[in-house]
């Protein structure tokens, strides 16, 4: 059942796709209890982010770090506000070896 937070959630995403269709592709989910959009931006670099950045506004900043496959990644995230529903996009990027030796 799709409550109405949700259909919130989805139209600024349909909003957001439509009036910026050059932003980089990425992952969506929409929150279940409350209105807010998660996205995963597939990319290598933060450029795909800050162009996220660039549309919606809002801080980024390092997150958490983790081992994949051998490697330490390091989440990159922009929270930001976009028609009123609150928006996490993500960005995971292996973490530099000097990084990893500090």
């Amino acid at each position: 059942m799709v409550n109405s937070t949700q259909i919130s959630a989805a139209t600024a995403l349909v909003q957001l796709l439509k009036e910026h269709p050059d932003l980089p592709e990425a992952g969506w989910s929409i929150g279940s209890v409350i209105s807010e959009l998660r996205g995963f931006v597939h990319t290598d670099s933060l450029a795909g982010l800050l162009a996220y950045q660039g549309v919606l506004g809002g801080d980024v900043h390092e997150a958490n770090s983790y081992e994949h496959l051998g490697r330490t990644m390091r989440r990159h995230v922009l929270n930001a506000v976009w028609r009123d529903v609150p928006v996490e996009v993500v960005v995971a990027l292996p973490v530099h070896a000097e990084a990893v030796a500090a």
